[in-house]
């Protein structure tokens, strides 16, 4: 029985985390020796593996040397086989930890490719070390191409597999009463940050007329704080809904474990992000079986056909189109988009085809 090690740098509410969760648990049932590495105590995501037996490693540090050290010691001692590491952080500290050392396969992934994951000084300085990695595994056709385009060098180590979407039987293909209010609910989950655009949104609602106004509601859950302390986003979203009047309309709330429940009692769930691996989000509202409203970014000719309605993130006037578009959707045609979604989503996120993936990527030699 192989070991494997999932590292990253802790178990909080992000989408990185929630993959690297989701694949520790189909490695495990699929018989490997699975553990997960953080470095940051934040254990959001650590009751699933609790129930899924599966043990999460804390190596805590008081500073940056200290951290890459103590990993590298850890993972060298440890009797890996192989390690998985997710985000860009956690793969450059794989990689230093790699160096000198062959017994164990590194597998390094792309989880948000951006034009500053090649521009920018620190991650130009971190990629150079991709070459101490066995494989580069990334969650989009999208983030690989990018790779290719800047590090040819690396190109016989590239490989994408879409993210595991692990939802609950209880919130998948249950029937759903569409409009039932008279308004469409609409779910975004999604943290207060820049990237994920919610002051374009906020902006692009008010641009609806009164009547269209009255016929939608958006309520988004995520983390406040961006960093610590720092909720500027948040509390700018916050002022941009009060001066535009629409506390009736749009409602912000905290990050909750509740999400797949939301999201089976909304009507639609969107991401209006300007940057994207594979979003979660979008992937988990196909598996619930929802329609879609999404930002042209990453896979998105992929994910979104005639199962919803697609955005330029950087426009207000096209998200705002794409808002009218969905509130003039009839409820029967609401419900055969949510059809569409679950049948994407079988096919390109199922545990059987993304477990046989990541086995053939761990076995290869």
């Amino acid at each position: 029985m192989k070991k494997v090690i999932l590292f990253t740098d802790n178990l909080g509410s992000g989408g990185a985390q929630r993959q690297i969760t989701n694949v520790a648990v189909l490695l495990k049932k699929a018989g490997y020796d699975v553990s997960v590495l953080v470095y940051q105590d934040i254990p959001f995501y650590k009751h699933v593996l609790d129930d899924n037996g599966v043990p999460l490693v804390i190596v805590e540090s008081k500073g940056t040397v200290s951290r890459m050290l103590g990993i590298r010691k850890y993972l060298n001692k440890s009797g890996a086989d192989v390690v998985i590491a997710f985000l860009a952080v956690p793969c450059f500290i794989a990689c230093f930890s790699k160096m000198g050392h062959k017994k164990w396969k590194l597998i390094t992934t792309e989880r948000s490719a951006k034009l500053s994951t090649f521009t920018a000084k620190k991650f130009r300085f971190f990629n150079k070390f991709e070459r101490f990695s066995d494989a580069k595994v990334g969650n989009s056709w999208n983030a690989i191409k990018m790779w290719q385009k800047y590090y040819p060098q690396y190109n016989d180590k590239y490989s994408v597999i879409y993210n595991h979407i692990r939802v609950p039987d209880e919130f998948c293909n249950k029937g759903h009463k569409y409009i039932e209010d008279g308004k469409i609910k609409l779910t975004v989950a999604a943290s207060f940050q820049t990237l994920k655009n919610p002051i374009n949104v906020i902006k692009a609602f008010n641009l609806l007329s009164d009547e269209y106004k009255y016929k939608l509601e958006i309520n988004w859950y995520g983390r406040q704080e961006v960093t610590k302390g720092n909720t500027e986003v948040y509390d700018n979203a916050k002022t941009l809904i009060k001066k535009y009047c629409l506390e009736e309309h749009v409602h912000l709330y905290d990050e909750t474990n509740e999400i797949y429940r939301i999201m089976s009692e909304s009507d639609a769930v969107g991401l209006f992000s300007t940057v994207e691996g594979l979003p979660n989000t979008i992937c988990e509202a196909m598996t619930i079986g929802r329609p879609v409203v999404m930002s042209k970014v990453s896979d998105y000719d992929v994910l979104v056909t005639d199962n919803g309605y697609l955005c330029d993130p950087e426009s207000v006037e096209s998200i705002k189109e794409a808002l009218v578009k969905l509130i003039e959707t009839p409820k029967e045609e609401l419900e055969r988009m949510g059809k569409t979604s679950t049948e994407k989503a079988k096919e390109l996120f199922s545990g059987e085809a993304i477990t046989k993936q990541w086995i053939d990527i761990i076995e290869r030699r």
